[in-house]
């Protein structure tokens, strides 16, 4: 499999977030950067959206139902939009209008930072054909096939793959139903639609989000938006560290869309530089077509944006009580603050994880936690030295202007850095569990969301400091005598180094680590390159339709997903039922006629995958009824290679199933 096909499927995704979500962008009246940044998240929601209504009426999960429900969606808005310009007295300027200079640079900073990103998660991943040795991929990577398989990308149905009973009845299943769209669309394997995925989420939806939140914060300034871009490709705390812990792929989806999310609340509240012809009631619209999809990509990511916004919030309540003075004004200010707070306490609540997923421990005293945030060497260890710097230009910066948006900014940060602070940190483990627990208390995914705002924050002390330095009369003059095609050339030369600047240590340490989790070797903990050679070659063997059964944790339930046969056990986390126990425990010593025999008829189960006693966890799981699967006759050897072996059941005699 190329590196053509990983990009030409990367290609067709982009192409499908463009018709779906660029539409809507567009009839609600967007236009220019705002329209193309914010596109992905409208993209998202209608995948994520469309599933569940899919399910609801009938329609098998493809792109055409997609596309049939953006149409409508897409309608109704512009209807809308359309109503409200024909009420207006005088015309309206739509969305954002770049000067061309300007649209250039920003053009420009843009692809720049989406080339820079995209070679870098290439490089990390290795090959188009890799994918995450890591225990949620099984998950993760067979939940694509049941899509396919079943027809269903619902976040209300995904869950029935583990669990046929319904007890999982609500599980996050935009990523998963955008993956298989890319398998739908491309025709390319489900490991390398995910390393496509990967790619779009971090090397493009990431750089722009962060690039338009800190354009609608602090204005179109060419230093700004350049040193956003470049800056957003600067930390390896994002995107990279999700995909080398985990691997969290819908997480990374989740807050690769919250900048899009913080920056139209932004525009709802009234704070940053407005966007012409745009009023914070068709802002409000866009918040509200970006948040399903956040939430339905992971509800961490909308806690995150929750959190995130509580000094947006701060800001508008602050704003609203200076300006209104009455005693019955300030009333209901302080009334719907209120309300918002209990509202954020409910949602803390309501949207973490059970009890025993939230058991993650501390791991560093509060100074040692400080020091990470301020050096930002958390989770790798070395320092990203140009981005520190800029980060704390932006804190100082943020303190002597003290706007609304560069306080705002600087709220972000803290909100930020206390909850990272908190979760590897605090000592008292109620109050930790009450702010960090809908993050499951766990040091990467809060690490995770350091970066998007320090990338705006950094972007500004960039942007300010140069404006400080400008004012210098040796500068000045130097400015004065340089021709523009010299300032021209010294522009590019100053962005192209700080590019190659913030490319440091850290990142190739990122970089290094997530490659070694990707590749597939001798001795990778899932799949190896033996069980992944015997893999492929599964479907000679086993006909469609015939289930495969086998130790989840070993990698041999990867069948379903590589090989696109049906395994018993799609995950380690299952609904076991009585019949999936008596193979489980039995099958080696099944006899014709007897339960075994017959939980094996109605599962429908004919071949054994035996991948040895590796597991992902390195711990241990007992299966009895796979155990001394070479020296029994109950089972067939079909195929092997090395140590993985693939069985036909025989004991139970010739059967329909095979």
């Amino acid at each position: 499999m190329s590196w053509f096909e990983l990009f030409w499927a990367a290609a067709l995704l982009l192409l499908l977030l463009a018709v779906t979500g660029g539409s809507l962008a567009w009839a609600v009246g967007l236009r220019g950067f705002a329209a193309l940044a914010t596109a992905p998240a409208f993209g998202i929601t209608m995948i994520g959206g469309t599933a569940i209504v899919a399910q609801w009426v009938g329609l098998s999960w493809s792109v055409v139902s997609v596309l049939v429900v953006t149409l409508v969606v897409g309608a109704a808005l512009w209807g809308a939009r359309f109503a409200y310009l024909r009420t207006r007295s005088q015309p309206e300027e739509e969305g954002e209008r770049t000067r061309p200079r300007s649209a250039v640079r920003l053009l420009v900073a843009s692809i720049a930072a989406i080339l820079v990103l995209s070679f870098r998660l290439a490089d990390a991943v290795g090959l188009p054909t890799n994918f995450s040795q890591t225990f949620d991929n099984i998950f993760h990577l067979n939940a694509v096939r049941f899509i396919l398989d079943t027809g269903n990308a619902s976040s209300l149905a995904i869950g029935r793959m583990t669990n046929p009973g319904g007890a999982l009845g609500f599980y996050p299943a935009a990523w998963h139903g955008a993956v298989s769209l890319i398998v739908q669309l491309s025709g390319v394997s489900i490991p390398v639609a995910v390393n496509a995925m990967s790619i779009v989420v971090g090397a493009v939806i990431w750089p722009l989000g962060a690039v338009l939140l800190t354009r609608i914060l602090f204005g179109r300034g060419r230093v700004l938006t350049i040193s956003a871009a470049i800056l957003a490709t600067a930390f390896p705390l994002f995107p990279l560290l999700l995909l080398d812990y985990g691997v969290l792929y819908p997480y990374q989806l989740g807050l690769s869309l919250v900048p899009i999310a913080l920056a139209a609340t932004a525009q709802v509240f009234g704070l940053g530089q407005r966007v012409p012809g745009f009023s914070r009631w068709w802002w409000t619209l866009v918040l509200l077509g970006t948040l399903p999809g956040i939430a339905l990509a992971h509800p961490g990511a909308l806690v995150s944006w929750l959190a995130l916004s509580v000094p947006m919030v701060i800001a508008f309540a602050i704003a609203q009580w200076r300006a209104h003075s009455s005693a019955r004004s300030r009333v209901l200010i302080a009334g719907a603050f209120a309300a918002y707070i209990v509202a954020g306490i409910l949602a803390l609540k309501i949207l973490r994880p059970p009890l025993e997923a939230r058991g993650w421990p501390t791991t560093l005293s509060v100074p040692a936690a400080v020091w990470e945030v301020l050096s930002i060497s958390t989770w790798y260890g070395a320092a990203a030295l140009v981005a520190i710097l800029a980060v704390l230009a932006g804190i100082i910066w943020a303190l002597i202007a003290r706007t609304p948006a560069s306080l705002v900014a600087l709220g972000m940060y803290l909100v930020a850095a206390i909850l990272f602070v908190t979760v590897v940190a605090l000592p008292f483990g109620t109050l930790r569990d009450a702010l960090t627990g809908a993050w499951y208390n766990n040091t990467p995914r809060l690490a995770a969301m350091l970066p998007l705002v320090m990338v705006t924050l950094g972007a500004y002390g960039v942007a300010r400091t140069a404006s400080a330095l400008a004012t210098i009369p040796v500068v000045e003059r130097i400015r004065a005598s340089t021709p523009p095609s010299g300032r021209v050339l010294l522009g590019a030369a100053l962005a192209v180094g700080g590019m190659l600047a913030v490319q440091g240590a850290a990142l190739a340490q990122a970089t290094t680590s997530v490659s070694a989790l990707f590749a597939i070797t001798p001795t990778s903990p899932l799949v190896n390159s033996d069980e992944y050679a015997l893999l492929n070659r599964v479907d000679q063997h086993v006909p469609e339709g015939v289930a495969i059964a086998g130790s989840p944790w070993n990698g041999s339930s990867l069948a379903y997903a590589l090989a696109d046969r049906p395994v018993l056990m799609p995950h380690t986390v299952m609904e076991i039922t009585q019949e999936l126990e008596l193979v489980n425990e039995g099958l080696v010593g099944a006899k014709p006629g007897g339960a075994v025999c017959e939980a094996v008829e109605i599962l429908h189960v004919g071949f054994v995958l035996d991948f040895g006693s590796q597991e992902v966890h390195g711990a241990q799981h007992e299966f009895p009824g796979f155990e001394d699967l070479g020296t029994s006759d109950r089972v067939r050897l079909v195929d092997e290679q090395g140590e993985a072996r693939l069985y036909e059941i025989v004991a139970c005699g010739p059967s329909a199933n095979r």
